[in-house]
C-alpha cells in the first residue's frame, strides 16, 4: 500500500492535467503540461533523495521536518479533539497545549525573529492531507507539487496574453525553470506558497484590465492574508508594483519610467517616517534582524556556504548602501567559484543560462516590443531580489528563496524578443534534439 497509493494519486493528477478545463492553456498542448507535471514529480523525488542523504538528522531536513511534525498534530484529533482545533486554526492559549507542542520540532522557531513564524502553516496543512493521504510522504509530496503546478497554471493564465507567438518561451520560464521546478516540488513552504501566489497574481491581472468583480476583491485579501502566513514579504511587495503599475497605465503625468522611481521613493519615504515613529518594527530593523537570524542559523549548522552581503545596519542609510550588493547577489549567485558541492553546480548553470537568456533577448530582441507590464514585472523582480539578497548570506537559502521574482524578471526580457527569431530557436532547438 505504501507504493500503491502514491501511485494512484500521481495517476490522478496527470489525468487531470490532461482532462480538466483548467489546463486547456492557449499556446501550449497537453502533451507539454503532463510531461512538466511529471518532470516536476521526478524532481520532488531527487529533492527528497538529496535531504535524505545531504541532512545527517532528519529533524533538520526541511522537506521532513513538517511532515513529521504534523504527525503530532494529527494525533491530537484522536486524543484531544478540542486541542486539535485550537493547533489547526490557531486559536486559544498556548500554554494548555504544551504537551504536544513541545513533541514537534518546528513550531516554535529556533532563532530569534521579528516574523510570523510561517513553519506552523505549513504544519498545519500537513497535518491536514494527513486526512486522506494514509500517512505516505510522497502523497504529501505529490499534493504539494500539484499545488505548485496549479499556481504556475494561474500565472501563466494571467500573463500569456501579453506574448503573441512566445507563449512556448512563457511555459518554458514557468514550468522548466530548473530552481523553480526543484523547490517547489518538495513538502515545503513553496508549494502552497505558489498556489497562493498564482491565484493572487491571476486576480491582479483581472485589476490591471478592468475585468475584476468584488468577488475578486475578496479573494485578492484572502491571497494576501494566506501569503503574509507563508512568506509576508512575497506579498507584501507585490504592493508597491501594484501600485506602480496602476499608475504607470494611467496616461496622465510623466513617463513610466519617471512613475517607477517616485513610487519607489514613496515607498521608502514611508519606511523611513516608519522607522523614525517606531523603530523597533521598521522596515529597516526587521532586515536587520532577520539577517541576524540567518547568520544564527548558519553557525549552528556549520554552513559552508555563507555570501558577504555586508554589514546591515538598522538604518535607512544602510539600507541604500546594501541595495546594489543584495539586487547582484540575488541575480548572479551562486558564481563558479563559490561552488564548494556538487549540488550548488545545478545552480551556476541555471544563473548562466538565465544570463544568457536574457542576452539573447536584449541583442536579439526590440524595444517596440515592450508592454507597458513590463515595469509591473521589473518592479517586482528587483524589490524581491534586493530583499532577499540583501538579508540571505546562505548559499542554499538564497537560491531556493528567489525562486517567486525569477519568472517576472524572464517575463521583463521576454517582451523584447522577436517572436519570430524565438520561434527560430524553438525550430532549431527540436530539430537538432529530434
Amino acid at each position: 500500500m505504501e507504493i500503491v497509493i502514491p501511485i494512484l494519486y500521481f495517476l490522478f493528477f496527470c489525468w487531470g492535467v490532461y482532462r480538466w478545463n483548467f489546463f486547456n492553456l492557449q499556446g501550449l498542448s497537453r502533451r507539454f503540461l503532463v510531461t512538466a507535471f511529471v518532470v516536476k514529480v521526478f524532481a520532488g523525488v531527487i529533492l527528497t533523495i538529496v535531504y535524505t542523504f545531504h541532512y545527517e538528522i532528519r529533524s533538520e531536513a526541511d522537506t521532513f521536518r513538517y511532515f513529521d511534525d504534523s504527525l503530532q498534530l494529527h494525533k491530537a484529533a484522536f486524543e484531544n479533539p478540542k486541542a486539535y482545533f485550537k493547533m489547526l486554526f490557531g486559536i486559544g492559549n498556548e500554554n494548555d497545549l504544551m504537551p504536544y507542542l513541545d513533541s514537534m520540532n518546528n513550531w516554535f522557531p529556533a532563532e530569534r525573529t521579528t516574523f510570523y513564524n510561517d513553519n506552523r502553516t505549513v504544519i498545519r496543512i500537513n497535518a491536514f492531507i494527513r486526512w486522506f493521504s494514509f500517512g505516505s510522504y510522497y502523497v504529501h509530496l505529490l499534493i504539494f507539487s500539484f499545488s505548485a503546478f496549479y499556481g504556475l497554471t494561474f500565472l501563466y493564465k494571467a500573463f500569456h496574453r501579453y506574448f503573441p507567438g512566445k507563449k512556448i518561451w512563457l511555459g518554458l520560464i514557468l514550468f522548466f525553470t530548473p530552481s523553480i521546478v526543484f523547490w517547489s516540488s518538495g513538502i515545503l513552504k513553496e508549494g502552497p506558497l505558489l498556489l497562493i501566489f498564482g491565484i493572487t497574481l491571476n486576480v491582479l491581472n483581472k485589476i490591471f484590465t478592468k475585468r475584476a468583480y468584488w468577488q475578486h476583491f475578496v479573494l485578492l485579501i484572502f491571497c494576501f492574508f494566506f501569503l503574509f502566513h507563508l512568506k509576508f514579504y512575497v506579498g507584501l511587495l507585490l504592493i508597491p508594483a501594484t501600485t506602480g503599475y496602476l499608475w504607470i497605465i494611467n496616461p496622465k503625468g510623466p513617463h513610466p519610467i519617471i512613475k517607477s522611481i517616485l513610487n519607489f521613493i514613496g515607498y521608502y519615504g514611508f519606511a523611513v517616517f516608519w522607522h523614525v515613529y517606531s523603530w523597533k518594527w521598521s522596515l529597516f530593523t526587521v532586515l536587520k534582524w532577520k539577517r541576524q537570524d540567518f547568520l544564527g542559523l548558519a553557525k549552528s549548522m556549520n554552513a559552508k556556504s555563507i555570501i558577504e552581503t555586508g554589514n546591515l545596519e538598522d538604518n535607512p542609510i544602510s539600507f541604500l548602501q546594501h541595495f546594489p550588493t543584495g539586487l547582484i547577489n540575488a541575480i548572479t549567485r551562486p558564481l563558479p567559484w563559490d561552488i564548494y558541492s556538487i549540488v550548488l553546480l545545478p545552480n551556476v548553470i541555471e544563473n548562466f543560462l538565465i544570463l544568457l537568456f536574457i542576452s539573447i533577448c536584449i541583442f536579439l530582441g526590440k524595444r517596440k516590443n515592450f508592454q507597458s507590464i513590463g515595469y509591473f514585472f521589473l518592479m517586482y523582480a528587483i524589490a524581491l531580489l534586493t530583499i532577499i539578497g540583501m538579508v540571505t548570506p546562505i548559499m542554499g537559502s538564497l537560491v531556493r528563496y528567489k525562486i517567486p521574482a525569477i519568472p517576472f524578471l524572464l517575463m521583463f526580457f521576454l517582451l523584447f524578443m522577436e517572436k519570430e527569431k524565438g520561434q527560430k530557436i524553438i525550430f532549431w532547438f527540436n530539430k537538432r534534439s529530434a
